[in-house]
């Protein structure tokens, strides 16, 4: 494994294992709103929630980020 990506791994791992740590400490229920709908719901769920969703926008951000990148290299 090649210097780069292993140091993304272990931040990778730091992100994830903070993550954890936050969403395991909030287990109070919470009332949130969604527009018109209401929500009561542990604040750990609502955490996770969020945290999966910026992790799903952000690796498809940066797919779409790599992909005119990938496409000009294989251009002759």
């Amino acid at each position: 494994m090649k210097g780069l990506s292993r140091a993304k791994m272990i931040v990778a791992i730091v992100i994830g294992a903070v993550g954890l740590i936050v969403v395991l400490q909030n287990f109070q229920r919470v009332d949130t709103m969604i527009l018109f709908w209401r929500l009561t719901l542990p604040h750990a769920v609502l955490l996770a929630v969020v945290f999966g969703a910026g992790l799903a926008l952000g690796a498809a951000l940066s797919a779409l980020w790599l992909m005119p990148r990938l496409d000009h290299r294989q251009k002759p």
